[in-house]
């Protein structure tokens, strides 16, 4: 696909001579950037940029999903916890962090190594101090101040990657970055095994909370003098790339970091297209947070001891990855997000059915293949439908706000995950697995009717305005997704 992009004509969009690289966001640049300076500014973002953003989100997901972990090391015995109890510590976890989704409009706002470096420091604290309550009241706490300093962390993240790469570069690293957490459980669910070893001093639940919580602290430093702001302030690129970094984002409404564009926020919460995402993303997110809160417990329910439920947890979600991994190159190289969706949501569909139906106990391996099914379904739906929601956004502003919907609304279905597996329905889990089965086959149909209504529009503005070159230069600030010449992916 060719990148090279021609300059339009636009008084305001000029580069001006002697222009601070730190400010070349300020104005929408119409540059010429050919093919090969375009791949070393990417291969420079992947080298630079996406490793450490991946990192912290292990670490996040680290942090918040290791209270599963923590609860077969002895945790709700420990505090005298039953089951309303637990989903309470859940639940005040999922209340704050949705509840200040919305703060992923900040790294607008502020400078990025300063916002994301506090950041990790006050969300390590937080999770370190998990591993020194005595009571029920104490673990919320801590549970609550997790959930906020992390909200912005979560959902700012795969925006704040929307700024430095172009759409059709968008779905390998946001499916990257997202699969991070499968990775994080598959490292946390080892590295528990190894914890829960430990018999001397500390409960093994302690020793997890702050061996887990530590290194998000000590990485913020790294952050602070590593994470770049912007394109046109990354240190790592020189003054031309900066420059070029700018320039081949010309789908983009490229504006100064502490302004905010209220015409496309409004357009983003008025958009019909971000609310059937964000009931895609309810649907996901139940698998997403029930999973990681939940399936030690499953495993160790099928008749496995405590350390070998946490080792067993490990190979699903690492198979997740790696079908993120091919989720993305699959949908970029298709150009195409819906019907990826519907894919690996059918995958996690069976394998929802299996649990919910297959209740013999000689058929454990059934329930355990299961497992493997639901989890490699449903986190490369989740990925990849974060990254058609990006993909389909007039303007950074309307991105951001597409973001908040997605993320304060889709994630209230944790909610719903951390009350309808309670131990009462040992060692099966009927309703929780059937809701997942429900809620996943939701997705199926509503990823084919947006899949299908956006390249009957797509259709519609070719046959009206005539087709559109893929490199054709589109000023979104007015108009945004509506502009004539803007394609959907579907």
């Amino acid at each position: 696909m060719s990148q090279d992009f021609k300059p339009i004509d636009d008084p305001g969009s000029e580069h001006i001579e002697g222009v601070d690289p730190d400010c070349m966001d300020h104005t929408l640049q119409r540059v010429q950037v050919s093919p090969e300076r375009q791949r070393s500014i990417v291969r420079k973002f992947d080298r630079h940029l996406l490793p450490l953003l991946c990192v912290l989100y292990i670490l996040s997901y680290l942090d918040r999903g290791n209270i599963g972990n923590a609860k077969i090391a002895g945790l709700q015995e420990s505090l005298n916890l039953d089951d309303s109890d637990w989903s309470w510590v859940l639940n005040s976890f999922y209340l704050c962090y949705t509840v200040f989704e919305w703060t992923n409009l900040l790294w607008r706002l502020f400078p990025a190594h300063y916002y994301v470096a506090v950041l990790c420091i006050c969300w390590g604290a937080a999770a370190m101090c998990s591993g020194a309550v005595h009571n029920l009241g104490e673990l919320i706490v801590c549970r609550c101040l997790l959930g906020v300093f992390e909200a912005s962390f979560g959902a700012g993240a795969p925006y704040f990657l929307s700024l430095f790469y172009q759409r059709h570069e968008l779905g390998l690293r946001v499916s990257v970055l997202l699969g991070m957490s499968p990775i994080a459980n598959c490292f946390a669910s080892a590295l528990a095994y190894g914890i829960t070893q430990i018999r001397n001093g500390l409960e093994p639940w302690q020793y997890l909370f702050l061996i887990e919580g530590a290194p998000t602290v000590i990485i913020s430093v790294v952050v602070f003098f590593f994470l770049p702001d912007s394109p046109g302030s990354a240190r790592f690129l020189d003054e031309q790339q900066q420059a070029d970094a700018v320039g081949r984002l010309t789908t983009q409404d490229r504006t100064a970091k502490d302004r905010v564009h209220w015409k496309q926020i409004w357009s983003g919460l008025l958009d019909y297209k971000n609310y059937v995402h964000m009931i895609i993303h309810f649907c996901c997110n139940y698998s997403f947070a029930g999973l990681s809160n939940f399936l030690p417990t499953l495993i160790e329910d099928m008749g496995y001891v405590s350390v070998h439920a946490q080792g067993l947890t490990a190979p699903p979600y690492l198979g997740s990855f790696i079908c993120c991994l091919a989720a993305a190159f699959l949908s970029d190289r298709l150009g195409n997000r819906g019907l990826v969706v519907v894919g690996f949501s059918t995958i996690g569909l069976v394998g929802y059915l299996m649990l919910a139906c297959v209740h013999d106990a000689s058929a454990d391996g059934v329930r355990y293949a299961g497992i493997w099914l639901a989890t490699c379904g449903v986190f490369p739906s989740l990925a990849i439908n974060i990254t058609w929601l990006l993909n389909n956004q007039g303007g950074d502003s309307k991105r951001g706000a597409g973001m908040a919907v997605l993320a304060i609304f889709g994630q209230c279905s944790s909610f719903v995950s951390s009350s309808l597996f309670p131990a009462t329905d040992a060692p099966n889990y009927t309703r929780g697995c059937a809701a997942g089965a429900g809620l996943t086959g939701l997705v199926v149909v509503l990823g084919a009717v947006l899949h299908c209504k956006l390249r009957l529009e797509n259709a519609r503005r070719n046959r009206v305005h005539g087709r559109v070159s893929e490199e054709h230069a589109i000023d979104v600030t007015e108009a945004g997704d509506d502009d004539p010449n803007f394609r959907y992916i579907t």
